[in-house]
């Protein structure tokens, strides 16, 4: 049995946090040499009281056979990019080891690998040098490299004068074009236009059909599971989930829609917005306003939205979005659809939406909140606010249940039958 291309046995990465002294005061080199010659024992002390260890990864196994594709997914933070640091060698791990059984290319942070004295022909070749690939290799690639990368007015001009932009396509087609059998990419189709970006992803494709073994981390779920057929979840340094790309990322959408209650004032929410106008509760109820845990498939439900405002806004539209498991924006509804309020006075609001008839089909469907006033400002919005789970019921036909898609609608066929 052929051996696994990369193999990760018990990984775990620690950095040293340092921290300031309790009166948080800056001090002077001087001073703190002064400090550690009067009074060496206590200045010993501080400093061990003024580390802290994090560990961005811990106890990390899998194992990865050749041609396969994975996903890494998670929150910022969770630890994705620390292993592909170390996947690549561009940083070690305080514990365990990493088998690797093919040479590795890696598109990480922009510019990663590059010399920003030299020029792009000169980085080029440079970077294949370091993937372990000979010249006649890089200059057989070379002409693909420069045309993929549409940079060849800029071929010899230093690197450090480039913008982002040019960095991220010279760095990607180095990397897509040395051809070594594992590749690891780190959010490239994140930066530059949305024209390079689907030839990225069209490239990224084509690498992933050619058998290379590729480790993917994005935040784009569409992408990674049309990319990916499996995928590892990541969570505050460890692996949570190693599967099938379709489940890991619905556990990974449901992990994050996931709070306390029905609070939406827990601070590790995340949001974003100018915060004159704050979500603070939502609620599932039925049609006789009960609470549900969840929605039954073809039932009407209603979804009660509480803000609070410290002062009068003016309201532009106070949004809802439902979220396939995906990352797809499937439906969205505005106040502005039956109601006209263009004006939030201090204190609690509460909007109510009720949906009848319910279109769901059975799934999990995360809930986006936005709120905005004039000029679209951004008051409040929270991406993954809640998680709404559309259940079977027992009068739902075997009929219904085969039906694909995410939303039912009624359709009336007609049909009728002609003299041949």
């Amino acid at each position: 049995m052929k051996e696994p291309i990369i193999e990760i046995k018990g990984i775990s990465k620690s950095y040293q946090i340092g921290h300031k002294g309790g009166s948080g005061s800056y001090r002077r080199l001087s001073e703190t040499i002064m400090e550690s010659v009067t009074h060496p024992i206590r200045t010993a002390r501080e400093m061990r009281n003024k580390k802290e260890v994090f560990w961005a990864l811990k106890d990390i196994s899998f194992s990865l056979n050749d041609g396969e594709v994975v996903g890494l997914i998670g929150r910022n933070g969770a630890g994705k990019s620390t292993l592909l640091k170390i996947v690549s060698r561009i940083t070690f791990p305080t514990e365990g080891e990493i088998l690797l059984r093919g040479r590795v290319g890696s598109l990480l942070e922009v510019g990663t690998g590059f010399h920003p004295e030299l020029t792009g022909r000169e980085n080029i070749f440079m970077n294949g040098a370091i993937l372990g690939m000979k010249r006649k290799e890089i200059e057989s690639n070379f002409d693909q490299i420069v045309k993929f990368s549409e940079m060849e007015k800029f071929l010899d001009t230093p690197v450090k004068r480039y913008s982002s932009g040019m960095y991220v396509r010279l760095a990607f087609a180095v990397a897509a074009h040395l051809e070594p059998e594992i590749l690891l990419v780190d959010e490239v189709l994140a930066i530059g236009d949305a024209q390079f970006q689907r030839k990225c992803l069209g490239k990224i494709k084509d690498i992933c059909k050619g058998g290379k073994t590729v480790l993917f981390v994005s935040h784009n779920m569409t992408i990674v599971e049309g990319l990916c057929d499996k995928a590892i979840l990541f969570d505050d340094g460890r692996l949570k989930m190693y599967g099938d790309s379709h489940e890991v990322i619905s556990e990974y959408l449901h992990m994050l829609s996931l709070h306390m209650g029905n609070s939406l004032e827990d601070p590790s929410i995340k949001r974003k917005g100018t915060g004159r106008v704050r979500f603070t509760w939502i609620q599932i109820l039925d049609d006789k306003d009960e609470p549900l845990e969840s929605v039954p498939e073809g039932k009407p439900f209603k979804i009660l939205v509480r803000l609070n405002t410290d002062s009068a806004q003016d309201l532009e539209s106070v949004t809802v979005t439902f979220v396939d498991k995906f990352g797809r924006n499937v439906l969205t509804t505005a106040h502005t659809d039956s109601l006209d309020i263009k004006r939030l006075d201090r204190g609690p609001h509460t909007f109510s939406i009720f949906i009848d008839p319910n279109p769901f089909v059975r799934g999990s469907f995360s809930l986006k909140l936005s709120c905005r006033g004039p000029g679209l400002e951004e008051y409040d919005t929270i991406d993954y606010a809640y998680n709404v789970n559309i259940t079977r019921t027992l009068d739902t036909t075997d009929a219904q249940t085969r039906r694909s898609g995410v939303v039912r609608i009624p359709f009336e066929w007609s049909s009728e039958k002609h003299e041949s």
